[in-house]
């Protein structure tokens, strides 16, 4: 019998406990900032408020202040907490095969094509590549320049040809511009496009998704 009363007294104790200990620290630094703020208080609402109501508006004031600054606290110790969590669980997809590289090249675009303004890249074009009749995804760089201009007939241009799902490895190509063939979707677009294999799609101009050669004859 005893054995349970004083289970049930520490239990008691362990819930208010907490609830007074925080009344009276939240108490005391009100009671504190209300001191140290009175004066200047009052000197900005001598003329707006009764002076019998300033001792309570200060009062109210500072434990507003008090509020927003320990919510601010727990808003910025929650972002790091996050933070650390959202680390922890980048370093073990790091560890894992295969899915490391696909997280790896995903973020590495994602930084290069939605957070950078300037990319290497300048359009997106359709290139014969490996045979007549098979087209892969390319990506214009620059018109080809120097000796390499000179020793080929008319104008070509650099044109890499990404890998699917990695897109950081590829071909370089040069190709006649006459023998590409010009797309109006994005080069961000393009890349989602080799990333998923083709799952994602980009719609066109007239807001419908690209069909295949069957489809549109």
């Amino acid at each position: 019998m005893f054995s349970k009363i004083r289970a049930n007294f520490f239990t008691g104790a362990l819930i208010v406990s907490p609830l007074v200990l925080t009344y009276w620290v939240m108490y005391f630094i009100v009671d504190k900032l209300n001191m140290l703020l009175l004066e200047p208080f009052a000197g900005v609402f001598k003329n707006l408020v009764p002076a019998q109501n300033i001792e309570f508006l200060t009062t109210f004031l500072t434990f507003i202040l008090l509020l927003v600054f320990l919510t601010g606290i727990g808003f910025a110790a929650r972002i790091i907490i996050l933070r650390n969590i959202f680390g922890f669980g980048e370093k073990i997809l790091y560890r894992v095969p295969m899915i490391s590289t696909i997280y790896r090249t995903i973020k590495e675009i994602s930084v290069s094509f939605l957070v950078q303004k300037n990319t290497i890249f300048q359009r997106v074009v359709l290139v014969e590549y490996t045979r007549r009749g098979i087209y892969q995804l390319g990506f214009v760089l620059s018109e080809a320049a120097g000796e390499v201009q000179k020793k080929t007939e008319g104008l070509v241009i650099n044109v890499f040809i990404p890998t699917t799902p990695n897109p950081t490895s590829g071909i370089l190509a040069i190709v006649p511009i006459k023998d590409t063939i010009p797309l109006d979707m994005s080069v961000a677009d393009g890349m989602k496009m080799v990333i998923s294999g083709g799952a994602v799609v980009p719609k066109n101009t007239d807001g419908h998704r690209l069909k295949d050669t069957d489809d549109r004859r």
